[in-house]
């Protein structure tokens, strides 16, 4: 796939057919999006380009509440390669870009830069400035300019129009089945494996702290959930609790991933996991030992849960 910096493109050599996004997790609806992009671009003879931006746009006009993202941007862009985008025109989204409206964004990059011909939007799909919003002057853009506008169908899982929000929505509520139906893949995340407090292993149950190396990957509600682990190409079935350790008194958020079966040193290494689904609450017991006894009865869960 080509990355192309939208700012270093003079005007390309063949018209194409656009479509503008972030793409957060590149759920069903982003998929649908994709697949009429590359059908329609073939109908049209013209050239499918994916427009996106270098962070998501809340990350600059409100910094002071980060947001949580279901993919980062390495993620994404493995995502949209995967699934067979072969050019990508990047806007470093910075105060200026947010400033640009729906029809000076078209006009000054769509059309002047990328040589469109069709602007094809998702069901909900919009953007621009919302200070200075003219989206809906659009049409007005496109019968100057010579362009037409084509809107993609929504995507519906069990009666809801799928949406990255939605799939947000759902992590947060600890809802895995939801928001996995909705992406079409179970929620995965990567991270390094910190050390942390050694409890699981003093139960016989170890575990690697896992941390992100970006802070803005969206992490689930806290609970006890069932996963798939991925270490060195080999999958293991795995367990995590993922919040506070009651039981013992911890006072700070961890993400403490078991892999059930596996007994090798992971400190230091990357590992990345799949959201199977959640066994239950974060609960505290009365013993290390009744701790145990219900950690067994998870592992069973997950062990259950990961064969599906």
């Amino acid at each position: 796939m080509k990355i192309i910096n939208i700012e270093d493109i003079n005007i390309l050599d063949r018209e194409t057919m656009v479509t503008v996004g972030m793409f957060d997790g590149l759920h069903l609806g982003h998929r649908h999006l994709l697949a009429t992009l590359s059908e329609q671009s073939k109908k049209r003879d013209l050239t499918p380009i994916v427009v996106t931006f270098d962070r998501h746009p809340r990350q600059v006009l409100h910094p002071e509440s980060p947001m949580q993202l279901l993919s980062t941007a390495g993620e994404r862009m493995q995502m949209l390669a995967d699934f067979g985008v072969e050019t990508v025109a990047m806007v470093n989204f910075d105060v200026e870009a947010a400033s640009m409206s729906a029809c000076r964004f078209a006009e000054n990059y769509l059309c002047s830069r990328l040589a469109m011909k069709t602007l094809l939007l998702g069901y909900d799909n919009s953007f621009g400035s919302k200070t200075n919003d003219d989206f809906a002057r659009l049409p007005e853009v496109a019968e100057r300019h010579g362009f037409d506008i084509l809107h993609d169908s929504a995507v519906y899982v069990n009666g809801v129009d799928v949406s990255s929000t939605k799939i947000r929505r759902a992590l947060l509520h600890g809802d895995i089945e939801a928001a996995n139906a909705m992406l079409g893949y179970p929620y995965r995340f990567s991270g390094h494996v910190v050390h942390g407090r050694h409890i699981g292993t003093g139960l016989g149950f170890p575990t690697a702290n896992l941390v992100s190396d970006d802070r803005n990957k969206l992490l689930p509600a806290n609970g006890v959930y069932a996963l798939r682990a991925m270490v060195d190409g080999v999958t293991w079935p795995a367990m995590a609790n993922l919040g506070l350790q009651p039981t013992f008194d911890g006072h700070q958020s961890a993400f403490e991933v078991h892999l059930i079966g596996f007994d090798k040193d992971l400190y230091g290494r990357q590992i990345t996991v799949e959201f199977v689904g959640r066994i239950r609450d974060i609960k505290p017991f009365s013993s290390p030992m009744e701790l145990k006894a219900q950690l067994m009865k998870d592992s069973v869960d997950a062990m259950n849960m990961t064969k599906k």
